[in-house]
């Protein structure tokens, strides 16, 4: 399977968004807003909903940020690790 890791201009506040260091990003570092566009692995770019995703929750596991997104068009959601660049206060 093959995950892509690109570039984007964030849905929620417009910033152009850099590709993640560490993992494929789908949320914006400042507004956390993101396209639904992955299926079931992170990257797989698999799903056609393409809906808006807001975080609603988050954890912290091992020191690290964990974000629980859901979509506004269909419902689903699903964890997602902090990026470094995160801006989580």
């Amino acid at each position: 399977m093959k995950k892509i890791n690109e570039t984007f201009v964030c849905v929620g506040c417009g910033i152009d968004v850099p590709k993640a260091e560490r993992t494929c990003r789908n949320h914006c570092p400042v507004c956390f807003a993101s396209l639904h566009v992955d299926g079931d692995i992170p990257g797989d770019r698999a799903t056609d909903c393409h809906g808006i995703m807001y975080p609603i929750d988050y954890k912290v596991l091992n020191s690290d940020y964990k974000i629980l997104f859901k979509c506004i068009k269909c419902g689903k959601e699903h964890w997602n690790k902090r990026a470094v660049d995160d801006e989580i206060v």
